[in-house]
């Protein structure tokens, strides 16, 4: 793989990990996290891989990464609008490809996710599961939470969730034996025993757990 194609997949990536960041940090405020916000990252995460796997990969001379240098410049400020942001970066990987179908049009790609990817996904899942029983074992025991810190943790769950699941599906990323123990053995049974005080901190946790490994690198091979 040549550097220019290795850098400039890092870049995009880099990019999509602030605008991920960034709509993490807009879901905490909110009530609930909506589909769109989903959906948002989602469709950036299918093009990121359509883009990896494009053959033969753009020269260097062919492509204008102008536009690129200019979204990384406007997203230092931090009142920059991440959804103009991710229309930027949308269109232009998009045009590296203009021959080629649009990435929801053409489903998954092929390949099965790996069985390492698949424990996380399945024991994320049961985290997600984990919450409920310890939200409604608390409600019953009368041990009160902080409600804005619970619904801010708790979209930030969602929201990292659906994002580190859908990366390691399509096998974007490697989680570890070492990240699965670590869920199930550390992060899931501190939300099961929590009590009202720490629950709140429990489910941050795990996300910040899956915020952490979702744009780690980009794999390349």
């Amino acid at each position: 793989m040549s550097n220019f194609r290795k850098q400039l997949l890092t870049d995009v990536s880099s990019l999509c990990r602030e605008l991920f960041v960034r709509r993490l940090a807009r879901v905490r405020k909110q009530e609930l996290v909506s589909d769109k916000s989903k959906a948002d990252i989602l469709v950036l995460i299918v093009e990121l891989d359509q883009l990896r796997r494009l053959e033969p990969f753009p020269e260097k001379a062919d492509l204008d990464v102008s536009p690129l240098e200019q979204l990384k410049t406007a997203l230092a400020d931090p009142e920059h609008d991440d959804e103009s942001g991710q229309q930027i970066l949308l269109d232009w990987v998009k045009a590296t490809r203009p021959e080629a179908d649009s990435a929801a049009d053409r489903g998954v790609p092929e390949g099965a996710t790996s069985p390492i990817n698949q424990r996380m996904i399945d024991e994320l899942s049961s985290v997600r599961s984990a919450i409920d029983q310890t939200r409604v074992r608390l409600m019953m025991a009368g041990d009160a939470y902080d409600r804005p810190a619970y619904t801010a943790a708790r979209n930030a769950f969602t929201l990292s969730r659906e994002i580190y699941a859908e990366r390691l599906r399509l096998n974007q990323i490697d989680c570890s034996n070492e990240d699965c123990s670590a869920v199930e053995q550390v992060l899931k049974p501190a939300i099961k025993t929590a009590d009202g005080a720490g629950f709140p901190a429990s489910i941050q946790a795990v996300a910040d757990f899956m915020e952490e490994r979702t744009f780690p690198y980009v794999k390349t091979d």
